[in-house]
């Protein structure tokens, strides 16, 4: 017991708190990916591996999936050995050898002279010694002479004579080695020289000493020369080609029940079917791969999405998107519809990354999912058999014209749609892909289209089987999502319509003012337009109290203190986060609720407050709203066309000049209040939305057409006739 609370004090307290950190659960997290991605890669290269040894009995067929050109290398090697042996060895000319061998000549018979004139007495046992060493020379041919008789004949022989012999000595010598002499040559040219020695016309014991001498005395005056031949035999190894043979796809490469050769294992490790001895290296390869995609895609993140890269939930978000499209892209890879090979191949057209693709645009953002199209497609490639480049470069034409259809959705059967596109760019690129390939067989050409179509609809399928689901787990709000909110008969809109029908008509025109204008200044114009519908649901509450919903001429803040009003008025942007909150909004649209007034004046009340005071206690924050300011450039958006839009109406002469006056005094007062210093709206971007507002707006305020008076009139008796006397003309 001491010891479990001793380790629960010593390590856990403090490894639990580093377990818990963001940071710990963030590399865990990522850590988790890697892995999960590595091995469904690996496992590509693992179960269509096999690990034969030459003359081992297969014990199944095993049949070559994709085709392609390998190398005979057992043929190639036999015409490589061919070549080798017909290169002859290179020689370069010894000048030297001839006057070496005159000199040596010379030299053995002058030793001789010297022996003789010398008053030694032991002259014999010297010129025995003198012809020994001569016999010992490592000569090929084989010379066995008596030298004890060859020096008692010297020791009587005179000095004309033995010089008569040194130049027949070289006479032969000089016969033999007029033409080239290799090494391998000697020992015929020993058996030139002897029979030419023979011919001699000298005692026995001379020739013998001739032959002796002859013998020692020729050498090769031709050197062999390793470099060059080294050089010449690499060549000609270097000219032949490989031979080359097409396996194609479904050949059978090793039957069942054969003995495996050599040839054939050369043949399965081209075909990446063997595994080699570096297969531990498949897997650090494999590894390192993911490792690079990985630092790249969060590189790319940190560089242009740091609020995605900061956001734990995000990053999640990606890594769950990416292993679904890499997970289906394997299921359907080992799906077998046919006894053809090369139609099973061609399953690697259904991988859907154009799912990943538009999940990306909607989910998060338009640019990042052309990004991560890339990085899917190369998954794609490294999953597939057959011709991967094919199926990657599909991959990724149909992905990117995913994001293309989803990049600005207006309704939700554009979603649908887009899956009819994403088939339809697939059908042109595989068609496309088959006539550079050169592989127009029109069975392979009608099964690659039927594959790019169903992926394209699956795709869209998938798309949207797995959006909401994603949205609700990570709290994202997506276009769909918005378009979902902009429909009239969600329930807050459809009460806002019935309960405050001037405070609905009044969202509806702050949503058109406002989205004119938002894709000018980079702000997201479907976002602008939703938060505006929902910006003043609080009014639900108290409609009667603000302008735009009362009838007549009964205003009950006239009855009440002035404070008392603002705190009515103020309060529907509480009141309103309070029923977005229960009808389950998404915070981007919450936003625009608690964020749409920032801490502006109540400017009505407050100077109202400021005629009654008549002690000075009036503190102008009391009459202001609580915020937080605009974070955002579409929340500002609808602050200001909120502000504009209700301002214009109230003008009793809505001219171009008045509506234009009033706009730009409505937004220099919130520039000057500070209310638009946590956005990042430019002052150029308040000048494109000054500008669109009052487009807008001057059309809608446009001046009423003057009818002719014979058209007046003609609208009076028709008037008349009808009993309806209330109607005006039709602007």
């Amino acid at each position: 017991m001491k010891f479990s609370g001793l380790f629960k004090y010593l390590v856990w307290e403090r490894i639990a708190p580093i377990l818990k950190s963001s940071t710990t659960m963030r590399i865990l997290g990522l850590l988790s990916f890697f892995v999960v991605i590595s091995l469904i890669l690996f496992s590509s290269f693992n179960p269509k591996q096999v690990m034969l040894r030459p003359d081992e009995v297969a014990t199944r067929d095993i049949v070559s999936d994709i085709q392609a050109i390998v190398i005979d290398k057992g043929q190639t090697a036999e015409l490589q050995k061919q070549a080798k042996s017909k290169v002859q060895k290179v020689y370069q000319e010894d000048k030297y050898a001839l006057p070496n061998a005159r000199d040596e000549i010379n030299n053995f018979y002058a030793n001789m002279q010297e022996i003789l004139k010398s008053e030694d007495t032991e002259k014999k046992e010297q010129l025995e010694d003198l012809l020994k060493a001569a016999l010992k020379s490592d000569k090929s041919i084989a010379l066995n002479r008596d030298t004890a008789r060859l020096a008692t004949y010297i020791n009587n022989t005179r000095a004309e004579d033995l010089t008569q012999m040194n130049q027949a000595t070289i006479y032969v010598v000089e016969t033999v080695m007029d033409k080239p002499i290799t090494e391998e040559a000697l020992p015929a040219i020993y058996t030139q020289a002897k029979a030419l020695i023979s011919k001699l016309s000298y005692a026995p014991q001379a020739r013998d000493i001739i032959e002796i001498e002859a013998v020692n005395a020729i050498r090769p005056n031709m050197i062999y020369n390793r470099a060059a031949t080294d050089n010449a035999i690499t060549e000609a190894v270097e000219s032949v080609k490989p031979v080359q043979k097409t396996v194609k796809t479904g050949e059978i490469i090793v039957r069942e029940g054969d003995r495996v050769t050599d040839e054939q294992i050369s043949v399965l490790e081209q075909l990446g079917i063997q595994r080699s001895k570096s297969y531990p290296l498949t897997l650090l390869g494999t590894l390192l791969l993911v490792l690079i995609l990985f630092w790249l895609l969060l590189e790319f993140f940190k560089r242009y999405y740091a609020d995605i890269y900061e956001n734990d939930r995000m990053i999640m978000l990606s890594g769950i998107i990416i292993v679904i499209i890499i997970l289906i892209t394997k299921f359907v890879t080992v799906i077998k519809i046919s006894d053809q090979p090369e139609i099973n191949s061609l399953m690697g057209y259904l991988a859907p990354v154009a799912a990943g693709s538009m999940l990306f645009s909607i989910l998060l953002d338009n640019r990042l999912a052309y990004f991560i199209t890339m990085i899917l497609a190369l998954f794609v490639g490294l999953l597939t058999n057959g011709n991967q480049l094919l199926y990657a470069i599909t991959a990724f034409v149909g992905g990117t014209v995913g994001v293309y259809q989803v990049s600005k959705v207006n309704q939700t059967s554009d979603l649908a749609k887009s899956g009819l596109n994403v088939a339809l760019a697939n059908i042109v690129t595989i068609v496309t892909l088959a006539f550079l390939a050169g592989n127009i067989s029109l069975n392979t050409i009608l099964f690659g289209i039927s594959m790019g179509a169903i992926n394209g609809i699956l795709s869209a399928v998938l798309m949207i089987g797995v959006l909401p689901y994603l949205e609700s787990a990570f709290s994202v709000t997506s276009m769909i999502k918005l378009l979902e909110l902009s429909n009239p008969n969600h329930e807050l809109l459809r009460r806002l319509l019935l309960e405050a029908p001037g405070t609905y008509h009044h969202s509806l025109m702050v949503g058109n003012l406002a989205e004119a204008s938002a894709e000018a200044v980079g702000a997201n114009p479907l976002l602008v337009r939703v938060g505006a519908y929902y910006h003043d649901i609080g009014k639900i509450k108290r409609p009667e109290y603000f302008v735009e919903n009362q009838r007549g001429f009964d205003n009950p803040h006239e009855k009440i203190a002035p404070a008392l009003s603002t705190l009515i008025i103020t309060s529907h942007v509480k009141e309103g986060l309070e029923m977005g909150r229960e009808a389950r909004l998404p915070e981007v649209i919450l936003d625009f609720i608690g964020q749409h007034h920032g801490t502006s004046l109540a400017k009505y009340f407050y100077s109202r407050a400021l005629e009654e005071d008549r002690e000075g206690k009036i503190s102008e924050e009391s009459f202001r709203y609580e915020g937080p300011k605009p974070q955002t450039k579409e929340v500002a958006l609808v602050m200001l066309a909120d502000s504009v839009e209700a301002a214009v109406r109230s003008l009793p002469e809505p001219t171009p000049e008045n509506i234009r006056e009033m706009v730009r005094v409505i937004i220099n007062d919130k520039l000057d209040d500070g209310q638009l210093e946590e956005c990042d709206l430019t002052f150029k971007d308040l000048d494109i939305i000054s500008g669109s507002f009052c487009k807008l707006l001057e059309g809608v305020y446009h001046k009423r057409i003057e009818y002719p008076e014979v058209i007046a009139r003609e609208l009076e008796k028709r008037r008349e006739s009808y009993g309806d006397h209330d109607n005006k003309p039709a602007e």
